[in-house]
């Protein structure tokens, strides 16, 4: 017994730092997900100065749609599309972009390790949206500023030609009016289609928690928990 004792005591020894570091870790995961972050630091709109975008979601991605205005007449995403009124933008892995979204394992080669992304942009939000088959259609109210500030967030993601334009890498979702660009930036398993959307919406001046924002009904929520809606007709 005093032998059998002694064994089941090493082993529980050995066990215990694992364990304690798996514990460590997860505290460590929980804070870097919900600790609170700053908020933007965007003007929030007001009468006069509102600028309305859309957050599309199924549940599980979202994409947003913006007013062609708020970007410059001589934009790269104007000079693609220069018929549009509004642009249809999400952000994803490219292999599983690219694909229906039903296989398992393209989704979780896709978060490990890191690998490229693309930017899918249609033109026309409301009709191109449809190819989500979207649940939610959110409107948001920005400033002006916090417009401009959307755009920016888009411009360090697009990767330009040598004549400033964008580098399409396939034809998109929505058939005729859509493509794949290429980006910046890897999607990984803390930069998901979804915290990038997030990390979108609070350079607009929208407060949110992208690093939470793993999924899109958890980042609706979180829009919907901070009280921006639309435009005041």
């Amino acid at each position: 017994m005093g032998v059998q004792g002694e064994a089941v005591e090493r082993t529980v020894r050995r066990r215990r730092p694992i364990v304690d570091a798996l514990i460590v870790a997860l505290f460590a995961l929980l804070a870097y997900l919900y600790v609170p972050t700053a908020a933007p630091d965007a003007p929030p709109p007001r009468a006069g100065d509102c600028v309305e975008l859309h957050l599309y979601s199924n549940g599980f991605h979202s994409d947003i749609g913006a007013p062609a205005e708020i970007f410059p007449a001589d934009h790269p995403l104007r000079r693609m599309f220069p018929a549009a009124h509004s642009f249809l933008i999400g952000w994803g892995d490219q292999r599983f972009y690219y694909s229906n979204g039903t296989d398992l394992l393209l989704g979780l080669d896709a978060i490990i390790p890191p690998s490229p992304s693309v930017l899918h942009v249609a033109y026309n939000a409301g009709p191109s949206s449809a190819y989500l088959g979207p649940n939610d259609d959110m409107a948001i109210g920005v400033s002006r500023e916090g417009a401009a500030r959307f755009v920016a967030y888009i411009d360090r993601a697009l990767v330009l030609d040598a004549e400033g334009d964008p580098i399409k890498t396939s034809d998109g979702k929505v058939v005729g009016r859509s493509a794949f660009l290429r980006t910046r930036g890897s999607f990984h398993l803390f930069n998901v289609c979804n915290q990038w959307m997030a990390r979108a919406l609070r350079a607009a001046g929208v407060d949110v928690n992208a690093r939470a924002a793993w999924l899109a009904g958890p980042l609706i929520r979180q829009v919907r928990r901070g009280g921006r809606g639309a435009c005041a007709t």
